[in-house]
């Protein structure tokens, strides 16, 4: 009997291990039947070999960076504000004696002085007016009929402008993506139906720019509301001066610049693959296979972003109403009202009653 020389690979269309006998120019998958030549399969194999695990390197944020320290006149005119109740923590000015917690909205008390926190790089000032907030607030409240009445007795001093703390995230970000593709093609005779499936291996590689991704630095701030009304503009980002937080409150980070990587790790990566994906167009099913994204020397920086918040309590939960004080995009979440919706019910099915009898009275 005659050796007979065997290498195992990886079907590319469906992962099944297949194997090449010598003297053979094609490989056929057992399991899905697909038809791969061994030139195809050289190729695919030479793409899976220069796969490597994701690296993201960030330079290390420099806290003396930026525009320097706090100033001795800065900190004098700023005092820190904590909730007993959620423990977040807040800056005002010095001239505030009292407010609620823009987060849980109990009442929080002055506190001491600011220390021990980092002066931002960047700010986005407010250009939403209180006015203009409440006057989309209003328009976001409109047709809602089952909605508690508590959320439309609401005034524009319940508004709340906050600075929210943001880590922003500068790099390029190299990535490379293998799909699996899928092409059908029918048609039909006189006789029978066809339906030809072809499989593709298709391989992305790209390199693209990423400037001032954003993490926010709030435990206290929910991620997905902070997403939801980017972006920001921040070619209309200033040096950070003190002066725009007067009449406004700033949060005060607790979430630091090595737990935000994560967040921003992720985000970039998605986004790269996302992009490299775009660009196949022309299949009936496209799956991404593998996926690497590689980033060198990225900067990081820490700005004040402005948000406006309104908080209202109903059976026992805090609903929240955000906007992007710089773009006006909102986003908020609503109850219903129980005793509101039973009531229209019963009145539906009265009226349907009504109706009924109405047309057997006719058809009689």
């Amino acid at each position: 009997m005659s050796d007979v020389n065997m290498i195992v690979y990886k079907c590319p269309t469906c992962g099944a291990d297949i194997q090449y006998t010598a003297g053979e120019d094609s490989i056929q998958c057992k399991y899905c039947d697909s038809v791969i030549s061994i030139g195809a399969l050289a190729e695919y194999e030479k793409d899976l070999n220069k796969q490597k695990p994701d690296s993201f390197n960030w330079r290390e944020y420099d806290k003396n960076g930026g525009n320097g320290d706090w100033s001795d006149a800065e900190l004098s005119m700023m005092q820190t504000y904590r909730c007993a109740h959620c423990g977040g923590e807040i800056i005002g000015d010095g001239s505030t004696i009292a407010t609620t917690c823009p987060y849980c909205d109990n009442p929080v008390v002055m506190g001491s002085s600011i220390d021990g926190i980092l002066r931002p790089d960047y700010v986005i000032p407010f250009e939403k007016k209180r006015e203009e907030v409440f006057s989309a607030y209003r328009k976001f409240l409109s047709g809602r009929f089952l909605l508690p009445h508590k959320f439309k007795s609401v005034s524009p001093d319940d508004l709340k402008g906050i600075y929210v703390p943001f880590w922003l995230f500068d790099c390029d970000s190299n990535g490379s993506i293998t799909l699996n593709a899928v092409r059908i093609h029918r048609w039909s005779d006189s006789r029978y139906n066809y339906t030809k499936t072809d499989y593709y291996n298709v391989v992305r590689e790209g390199k693209m720019g990423f400037e001032r991704v954003p993490v926010d630095g709030s435990s206290k701030m929910d991620d997905t509301f902070m997403e939801s009304i980017e972006p920001y503009d921040f070619r209309e980002a200033l040096d950070f001066n003190s002066a725009y937080l007067a009449g406004f409150f700033a949060d005060r980070y607790d979430v630091d610049v090595t737990h935000s990587i994560q967040r921003a790790n992720q985000r970039i990566r998605n986004s790269t693959i996302e992009m490299l994906r775009s660009t196949v167009n022309g299949y009936n099913t496209v799956t991404v296979n593998h996926s690497d994204v590689h980033i060198d020397e990225g900067d990081i920086h820490y700005a004040l972003l402005p948000v406006w918040m309104m908080n209202t309590k109903y059976g026992g939960k805090t609903y929240t109403f955000a906007m992007n004080g710089q773009t006006g995009k909102m986003v908020g979440e609503l109850p219903i009202d129980k005793r509101k919706l039973a009531l229209t019910c019963v009145g539906t099915f009265l009226a349907s009653l009504a109706i009924a009898v109405l047309v057997i009275a006719f058809l009689l």
